[in-house]
């Protein structure tokens, strides 16, 4: 592999050959969410050799926003940025800024972050679970030219349904049905463009209705010896949000040990026709092309149908976040990202690229 710069850190690699995926190549689940990531995450937990902390959510966008670090300086800065964000704070690690002060690179500042992580856990091996990195698998590829994806997806309906009742992003089902389609159109694309043992696509139906086949084949596309304790998740610590107003939800530890074999094929009887005929109206092809069944009920989408749910949506979203104890943290690390979005634009236009 082509060596830019001297590596500080065992992390740091540089562009150049692309390398290929070994035993401490970085792993990503990605996938719309509500489609089976935290449960595929939380089986490959159980694996003695891997483990995954809570989302991160700052990798893409710090990435393009701010690049590798010049000097000791930068690192520091950027480790601090990175410290304070609000999901990386939750995995409550015992690291100081400074200790990032010899990073060049910015895989090799992000690997450290992980791999105290998996120290704590006494696991060799780290992931990522952060569902919304399926729209940036070349990116991902880009900074870790050894990481391995894995794409889940699920029946965009039962998807909707899930992502409704748990009142965050997606607000209607015109709303969920949209972004479902993107995200999985975008995975698709994204990950078909890299070698077959760097992306990997799971069905989240298979995965709980025939588990065992599924992390066989999982473990072996992740170069990992197949353990049956991988059949069992090693859920993590469940952080729900403190509302303000209405029924509060406390952080509690989820006692659950098994996969629910029967979760799906709701959407047959809890979602509403109408409703039904807006989401196949809205991806019906797409559901089609993954082999779920339709039911002919698409149909012409207005203009002002699109105008009310766009309307609906962006109101109940600034709801929700206000409507919680922690909304300042929350708006303080979406404005840490929004900047590194900022700066990922100006750089562009100053031809950094990125």
């Amino acid at each position: 592999m082509r060596v830019e710069r001297a590596a500080a850190h065992p992390g740091d690699t540089n562009e150049g050959v692309r390398a290929a995926p070994g035993p401490s190549s970085p792993i990503f689940i990605v996938g719309c969410p509500r489609s089976g990531t935290s449960i595929l995450r939380d089986l490959l937990r159980s694996h003695p050799r891997l483990t995954f902390p809570g989302e991160s959510h700052f990798i893409p966008a710090f990435y393009r926003g701010y690049g590798d670090p010049r000097n000791d300086r930068d690192a520091i800065r950027l480790a601090r940025r990175i410290l304070q964000v609000h999901w990386v704070e939750w995995w409550r690690l015992a690291i100081r800024p400074e200790e990032f002060a010899a990073d060049r690179t910015f895989r090799g500042l992000v690997s450290r972050l992980f791999e105290e992580y998996a120290r704590t856990q006494g696991k060799p091996r780290w992931g990522d679970k952060t569902p919304h990195y399926v729209t940036a698998i070349p990116t991902l590829r880009e900074i870790f030219p050894d990481c391995q994806v894995i794409h889940i997806y699920r029946d965009g309906r039962d998807t909707a349904l899930s992502w409704l009742r748990a009142g965050f992003q997606a607000r209607n089902v015109y709303t969920a049905a949209s972004l479902w389609r993107r995200y999985i159109s975008e995975g698709r694309r994204g990950g078909r463009a890299l070698p077959t043992d760097a992306y990997h696509e799971v069905r989240y139906e298979s995965l709980i209705s025939q588990t065992e086949d599924t992390m066989r084949a999982v473990c072996a596309f992740l170069g990992e010896k197949f353990d049956s304790a991988v059949l069992r998740p090693a859920f993590l610590e469940r952080r729900k949000k403190d509302r303000i107003f209405g029924p509060r939800n406390p952080r509690v530890p989820v006692s659950k040990t098994d996969v629910v074999a029967g979760n799906m094929n709701k959407w047959k009887h809890a979602m509403p026709r109408r409703d039904r005929a807006i989401f196949e109206s809205v991806a019906g092809d797409l559901l089609q092309e993954l082999g779920y069944e339709t039911e002919g009920l698409a149909r012409t989408v207005s203009g002002y149908e699109r105008v009310k749910w766009g309307v609906h949506q962006r109101f109940w979203w600034v709801a929700a976040r206000l409507n919680s104890r922690e909304s300042h943290r929350l708006l303080l690390t979406d404005l840490h990202v929004r900047w590194a979005h900022l700066r990922s634009r100006f750089r562009s236009s100053l031809g950094y690229g990125r």
